[in-house]
C-alpha cells in the first residue's frame, strides 16, 4: 500500500515522558513504552505536525491521484487512523487504502490530506450516489474535525440515514476516561488536587440489625471511600 517494509509506531508524548503505556503499530499490534524506546535507539524518526505547518508536501490538488507514502504515515498518526474510518470496520491502516473523502477523484476531488480518508478496499468501493452506496465527507470542525463521516444512502423519498464515525479509535481514550471517573466516584478526587474533603464522621448507625437498641461505630476522620462502601452496605453515617 505504498508504505516502507518496516516497524511503523505511533505513541503518545505523556506515555513517552512516564516510560508507561503502549504504542500501536500500523498492524494493529501493541507493544510496551519500554519496549518502544529500546527500539527507537535505531529507528528512522518521523514526526508528524499538526494543525499548522511541516516541510513535507501533503497538498497535490489534483496533481495526483494516488496518495503518497508522507500522506499515509500522517494519516496513520492521526488519533483515528488506526483502523479504516467506516464505522465498526476494524481492518487495521496497514490494508487501507486512502481514500478522497470530501469528493470523490471522479468528480473533481483533491488529493489533499485534509481531504483523505483511510478505507478499506470493500468500503472504498461502496461509496457512491447510489442507494446502499455510501456518502462520505470530512468534518471540517467541532471535536471530530478531520474525521470522516460516512451515511448509507437510502432510497429516493426514503428519510435520510444518520451521519456514522468510527469510533473504534476512541475506545482506548474513552475507557481511561471512564476508569479515571470510576475512581473519582470511589476514592474521591485527587488528595493532590486539594480539593478533597476530609469527613469528620462522629457516628456510624448500623440499620441491619433489628435488636435495639442500633449498633453504633465509633469511626473518626472517615475516608471517602468507607463512606462509599458505607452507603452500599446501608450504614448511615452522621456528622
Amino acid at each position: 500500500r505504498g508504505l516502507p517494509i518496516q516497524v511503523i509506531v505511533k505513541a503518545d508524548l505523556n506515555d513517552l515522558i512516564r516510560e508507561a503505556g503502549f504504542a500501536t503499530t500500523v498492524t494493529g499490534t501493541l507493544i510496551p513504552i519500554p519496549e518502544l524506546i529500546d527500539m527507537a535507539a535505531d529507528a528512522q524518526p518521523w514526526l508528524a505536525v499538526f494543525k499548522d505547518a511541516t516541510a513535507v508536501p501533503l497538498y497535490f490538488g489534483r496533481g495526483k491521484r494516488l496518495a503518497t507514502r508522507e500522506q499515509r504515515l500522517v494519516s496513520f498518526a492521526r488519533p483515528d487512523g488506526d483502523v479504516c474510518s467506516t464505522p465498526d470496520c476494524d481492518l487495521s491502516a496497514a490494508h487501507v487504502e486512502m481514500h478522497h473523502a470530501q469528493l470523490d477523484w471522479g468528480l473533481g476531488g483533491l488529493t489533499d490530506i485534509t481531504d483523505l480518508a483511510p478505507a478499506c478496499p470493500k468500503h472504498n468501493r461502496m461509496v457512491g450516489d447510489q442507494p446502499g452506496q455510501f456518502t462520505t465527507r470530512m468534518v471540517r470542525e467541532g471535536p471530530d474535525e478531520g474525521r470522516c463521516v460516512w451515511r448509507l444512502n437510502t432510497q429516493p423519498g426514503a428519510p435520510p440515514n444518520p451521519e456514522r464515525i468510527n469510533r473504534r479509535p476512541d475506545l482506548p481514550r474513552r475507557f481511561a476516561e471512564h476508569l479515571q471517573h470510576v475512581r473519582t466516584e470511589i476514592h474521591g478526587p485527587d488528595p493532590a488536587s486539594g480539593d478533597q474533603p476530609r469527613l469528620e464522621v462522629r457516628r456510624v448507625i448500623d440499620h441491619r440489625t433489628t435488636s435495639p437498641p442500633a449498633r453504633e461505630l465509633s469511626i473518626t476522620d472517615l475516608s471517602p471511600i468507607e463512606v462509599h462502601l458505607a452507603a452500599i452496605i446501608g450504614l448511615t453515617v452522621t456528622f
